[in-house]
């Protein structure tokens, strides 16, 4: 083992999402939080001129969600929320095949655009929303209680059972768009944006999650500035503010694992090892897995994983291009489907974006423009390698070329987020920091919200990558970063939380 130069009360390995926004909350609440990068990267990156993203920035919910915007009053960053984002309007477009339907929060335009491109229809849409309006009214007090789940012990099994029984309720079974069945054009003007936004290509399964992104999707999309880069650099300062420690440079390489626990961790290419008293997983819980002892890891548990990983990932194609190429009248954000009869994945549900790295406005080039491209691969496919990427991307952009027939006359250079050049072999090889896990089965007992738990079969490592969000998507990250911030307060409690809690 290397030399112990250190310990923290959490050790964070990786960057993703849910796993900054727990280590800004522990960090503020007084715990020692070291995050080490293991080679996360920002969403944002530069070729030949052009600012290109590894995933679209769909970002929503920041007024109406409780989860997010608890953190944020957690943070003390309010004030931040209330400059920083603003809504898209049009929220975005929905493209079928010989439909064009423009969402918009402005009362009364989306009607008249359902009445134009669905005739007579305009009722049963109208009855949908407004049950998906009195839906989120009886569930969002359940939210504000919402136990840790799956449910460990006695107590929280009561709790989730009291849950279950207010959601079986609440929330119709089954289909969320059974009423859409006999027309797919319009159950594909649902299915597709809200299927993107929770990462899910059947999200319709999970009627909870996708009344409430279907309910954020109409009050719209929103832009920040430099987009899910700059909300995670305001959490990165929050655990730097609070004697927090980030090195987003190192790498973890070994633990020291006794007793059930991990109590240190090497830093690769160093002789120095840091102490923990709870080690999080802030990336693919797999790779944390193959990093312990043999010895500590069970056929079973890793069987387990295996069982809920990610059915496919989001995989994006960058276009550089001239700006005045961009259809005139299109949306910020595009949701384009093929085929509306077919499964929301592939090529079959892309999504378009324009400017996609979110950058402010005086910066954007009034000449050239970035057009991100976004599908969901199956993740069978990446068995071979990076040339099934490539191909699945060479396939993005004919679908593009099909919905822009001058692209081409337009087109400066592409890039594909999820491959790269392998230094070794100086071969494409997949690139994970561009590939975003979906998955389309949820873990048991967590009412088709989470799609790994924050528990682990470890005593002290959290799961906290992207995966855990589930179907909840954007707002996923920031309901898992509280489960585990309600675990850390049981797991390691402060002095001054155990003396109150005796009545000392």
């Amino acid at each position: 083992m290397a030399e112990l130069k250190s310990s923290y009360d959490v050790v964070i390995v990786g960057n993703d999402l849910p796993a900054l926004i727990f280590g800004a909350l522990a960090a503020k609440n007084g715990y020692r939080v070291l995050v080490l990068g293991h080679g996360g990267r920002p969403n944002t990156y530069e070729m030949d001129g052009f600012r290109f993203v590894r995933r679209p920035n769909l970002l929503y919910g920041f007024s109406e969600a409780h989860n997010i915007r608890e953190v944020f009053r957690d943070l003390a960053l309010l004030p931040e929320m209330r400059n920083m984002p603003h809504p898209f309007d049009p929220v975005c477009d929905v493209v079928l095949p010989e439909r064009r339907i423009e969402l918009s929060h402005v009362r009364g335009i989306i009607e008249e655009e359902i009445e134009r491109e669905f005739p007579g229809q305009i009722g049963l849409f109208s009855r949908y929303f407004q049950d998906q309006a009195e839906l989120e009214q009886r569930l969002e007090p359940l939210m504000k209680t919402f136990p840790n789940i799956p449910p460990a012990g006695i107590m929280e099994y009561f709790r989730w059972s009291s849950i279950r029984r207010a959601i079986g309720a609440a929330v119709p079974p089954g289909d969320a768009l059974a009423d859409f069945d006999t027309n797919p054009a319009a159950r594909a003007m649902i299915a597709a944006p809200v299927s993107v936004l929770n990462l899910c290509p059947d999200a319709w399964k999970y009627p909870l999650t996708f009344s409430r992104t279907t309910n954020h999707l109409l009050r719209g999309l929103y832009n920040v500035e430099w987009g899910l880069d700059s909300l995670k650099n305001l959490f990165v300062s929050r655990i730097e503010g609070n004697s927090g420690t980030v090195r987003m440079a190192e790498f973890a390489d070994q633990f020291d694992f006794s007793r059930g626990r991990v109590h240190s961790i090497d830093v690769r290419g160093r002789n120095e090892a840091v102490g923990t008293s709870l080690l999080v997983a802030g990336t693919d819980l797999a790779e944390i897995a193959r990093m312990l002892p043999e010895k500590v890891v069970r056929k079973r548990q890793m069987q387990r994983i295996h069982n809920y990983a990610p059915s496919h990932f989001l995989v994006t194609m960058n276009i550089g291009m001239a700006r005045r190429g961009i259809p005139t009248g299109m949306a910020r954000t595009v949701f384009l489907v093929d085929d509306p009869t077919s499964p929301m994945e592939g090529t079959n549900c892309l999504t378009l974006q324009v400017d996609p790295a979110m950058e402010p406005a005086d910066m954007m080039d009034p000449e050239r423009t970035t057009l991100s491209v976004s599908g969901m691969i199956p993740a069978s496919l990446l068995d071979e390698g990076a040339g099934s990427i490539e191909a699945f991307g060479e396939q993005m952009i004919e679908k593009v070329r099909a919905f822009m027939p001058f692209l081409d006359r337009h087109l400066i250079t592409t890039s594909l987020a999820a491959t790269r050049i392998s230094e070794k072999t100086g071969r494409s090889v997949p690139d994970a920091a561009g590939m975003i896990p979906a998955c389309t089965r949820m873990y048991p007992r967590t009412f088709g919200m989470i799609g790994q738990p924050v528990r682990t079969p470890w005593r002290n490592i959290f799961n906290l990558g992207d995966a855990t969000a589930g179907t909840m998507g954007f707002e996923g990250a920031f309901a898992v970063a509280g489960m585990a911030f309600n675990l850390i307060k049981k797991m390691l409690p402060k002095k001054d939380d155990f003396s109150h809690s005796r009545g000392i």
